[in-house]
């Protein structure tokens, strides 16, 4: 399943969560602390709704994912710091490569971890239109990737689908109802 798709879901309400909160009006410290915690929470939910959903399919639910990284603490601080610096037209791109990414992680940990308990999952790059030469290199199915098949650079949009031993045997068929924004 593409599950990168599950996130059109939540954008929407993280950009207007993320207006509110970056406000010229709020002290810059309050603001960006207040922006590091929406983006935890949803980068976190997020990723563990992608994991358990990647975990049941290649049969490791009973395994927990890692967590998101850090980067929200900077993307926190560009956001914030667009209103006094400038620059606000590229926040809405970096938010959706931000929550791109943390949706990709889960997929990554998820697969690693499936490999790591004897299973058998398979990941697939699929190149969009218009893309890069980078990109065409790694498009395909595989078993024993490289690391580079699960990486994106700035505004990738391939398509990076894991697949397990349920959708892989016709149990599971990758649609599910997408989660809605708990913030």
């Amino acid at each position: 399943m593409n599950y990168d798709s599950l996130s059109e879901t939540i954008l929407q309400d993280l950009k207007e969560e993320i207006a509110i909160i970056n406000n010229p009006e709020i002290d810059p410290e309050t603001r960006r602390y207040n922006l590091e915690i929406v983006l935890r929470e949803v980068g976190e939910q997020a990723y563990e709704v992608v994991y358990q959903m990647n975990a049941w399919d290649m049969d490791i639910d009973y395994l927990n994912g890692k967590t998101i990284n850090d980067a929200y603490y900077g993307l926190a601080k560009n956001i914030s710091d667009s209103i006094s610096v400038g620059g606000k037209s590229n926040i809405d791109a970096q938010i959706e490569e931000w929550l791109s990414n943390q949706i990709l992680k889960a997929q990554y940990d998820a697969f690693w971890n499936a490999k790591e308990y004897g299973k058998f999952p398979t990941v697939t790059r699929t190149a969009r239109a218009n893309c890069c030469d980078w990109c065409r290199e790694v498009v395909g199915t595989f078993v024993d990737p490289s690391g580079d098949v699960f990486r994106r650079h700035d505004r990738c949009k391939c398509e990076i689908r894991t697949s397990g031993w349920r959708t892989n045997n016709g149990l599971y068929s990758g649609e599910r109802k997408a989660w809605k924004f708990q913030g």
